[in-house]
């Protein structure tokens, strides 16, 4: 695929946050090429933060158009590329649900796993908080098995369930939370996201290496 050239499309970026990352997969499944700012740079953290209400990455900016918050800017990428969500309006609706879910329940109860461990020594880990959290993240995923079923995508295509929970499941696999066998159709949806030429070329490079 030939990538899309938008020479003057930034992305003010932080490597592990699952918002930026869902944003770096679309791009690059979207073949447009955007330059990454590193939103922690002392040069950039006050372009960006200026930009964005909330403080919070990723923002990002296109000529004169701003957009600071993920999801939207996902909706974005899918308006000017015509790819990303399905054609049918009707059939936009549950991609869109099950993305608003992976950043509400999935991401809530991932979050008190990863926040617990990043940054602290094993010894200090609050082992209750951690256990709560992937007690959360497992009962949540009942429900995305049921979504998936035996489709490929969440979707009828690769659309905003991909971006979004590939990178909510990268970072838990990252942190040592797995996606029980019980739930095998969404452990082989996530193999196969894993698989695609996004997935290494958008994670971050602590995770991978």
């Amino acid at each position: 695929m030939s990538r899309m050239k938008l020479s003057r499309i930034k992305l003010y970026d932080k490597p592990e946050c699952p918002f930026c990352w869902k944003v770096r997969l679309a791009l690059h499944e979207l073949a447009i090429e955007a330059q990454l700012l590193d939103s922690q740079s002392p040069d950039h953290r006050p372009v960006w933060q200026a930009l964005a209400p909330r403080k919070t990455v990723p923002v990002l900016v296109n000529d004169d158009t701003v957009i600071y918050e993920s999801n939207v800017i996902l909706e974005y990428l899918a308006d000017i590329s015509g790819s990303l969500l399905p054609k049918n309006p009707a059939e936009r609706i549950q991609p869109r649900l099950i993305n608003a879910y992976s950043d509400g329940v999935i991401g809530a109860a991932l979050r008190e796993v990863i926040f617990e461990k990043r940054g602290k020594p094993e010894a200090e880990w609050d082992r209750a908080r951690i256990a709560a959290g992937i007690t959360a993240f497992e009962q949540a995923l009942e429900f995305l098995s049921e979504q998936l079923g035996e489709r490929e995508f969440f979707g009828n295509c690769y659309s905003l369930p991909e971006c979004a929970l590939t990178a909510r499941f990268g970072l838990a696999e990252a942190y040592g939370v797995h996606i029980p066998s019980q739930f095998a159709n969404l452990r082989a949806w996530f193999e196969r996201m894993k698989a695609r030429p996004s997935y290494r070329a958008t994670a971050p490079q602590s995770l991978i290496s």
